[in-house]
């Protein structure tokens, strides 16, 4: 597949109120933090009101996560999630356009000697990350230290799709159209590159397992483990999230012990198991209006109907 490039329909009307939020985002990365930050919290706000239908998603997502919350404490993660993602929105901007020395001040990484030693040293490494509203900048800041490569999927609006790519390779990372497969993934691993891969996806694929993931049966891909056995490469769990004041922490997590074992449910239970973990410090970041459970073992009916 080509690309993604600048297409001249991009000026047009279709494209003005996407145009309109670019926009918005690149006026955020010129007032302070904590305004942009406001910014955000209220567009989540906006979303949350005007989209029953993700507002649904959410709500279920977490009755069947946390159900030893009472249902107040869970309206309250619904909104903080909804200012969460509002605010990854506005710090799209960081990734987009933010220079490399601000990049460092509002970044601190965690591990990143450890992980640069292995890579440098010649050792295959897999950073493997769960969908949170922190992932795209985790991967920009990481991407300025050691040639990355990674994966993503085009959005239905293409103006967005080719700022996203344009922003997510602008140090240099490879990024790989998932219409292009997994081949040049692996190859890239193999030349050296280090994989940064969000892998807690169900594409309804013959490699998909269904492994506990706070406590509920989920289809997850098994191609961590997959990867890892065909390159040897090491897989580092990485955890960006976002800091009151408005800078962001990015944890590298030593390499899994054991993995892979060559088993993909229990491969796959172990990264959901990692996974779930890091997504408890700060629950209100990770993307609940997706559909995580909607395909259920043995037919089971989806529970967002």
């Amino acid at each position: 597949m080509s690309e993604p490039r600048f297409q001249p329909q991009f000026l047009g009307p279709r494209y003005w109120s996407h145009g309109a939020l670019i926009g918005l985002i690149w006026f955020a990365t010129l007032i302070p933090r904590q305004a942009a930050g406001q910014m955000g919290a209220r567009l989540g706000d906006l979303f949350r009101r005007g989209n029953p239908k993700r507002r649904h998603i959410a709500a279920t997502n977490l009755r069947l996560c946390f159900p030893e919350f009472d249902e107040e404490t869970r309206q309250h993660m619904l909104v903080e999630h909804f200012r969460a993602y509002g605010r990854s929105i506005i710090d799209l901007g960081l990734v987009w356009w933010a220079s490399a020395n601000r990049l460092e001040r509002l970044c601190q990484i965690r591990g990143l000697d450890a992980w640069l030693d292995r890579a440098n040293a010649g050792e295959r490494t897999l950073l493997v990350t769960p969908h949170t509203t922190g992932m795209d900048l985790g991967g920009v800041c990481l991407s300025r230290f050691y040639p990355l490569v990674s994966m993503m999927k085009r959005v239905r609006n293409p103006l967005l799709t080719w700022r996203l790519w344009c922003g997510r390779r602008r140090f240099g990372a490879q990024i790989v159209l998932r219409d292009d497969g997994i081949r040049p993934l692996v190859r890239s691993l193999v030349q050296g590159r280090a994989g940064y891969l969000m892998p807690d996806e169900d594409l309804r694929e013959a490699r998909t397992v269904f492994a506990p993931f706070f406590g509920v049966q989920t289809a997850t891909l098994s191609v961590v483990g997959r990867l890892s056995r065909l390159t040897g490469a090491k897989v580092l769990p990485v955890f960006t999230r976002r800091l009151d004041h408005g800078h962001y922490e990015v944890e590298i997590h030593p390499p899994l012990d054991g993995f892979p074992t060559g088993d993909d449910m229990n491969d796959a239970s172990r990264v959901n198991e990692v996974f779930e973990a890091g997504i408890r410090l700060a629950p209100e970041q990770y993307l609940w209006t997706l559909q995580w459970f909607k395909n259920r073992p043995d037919s089971m009916p989806s529970p967002y109907t």
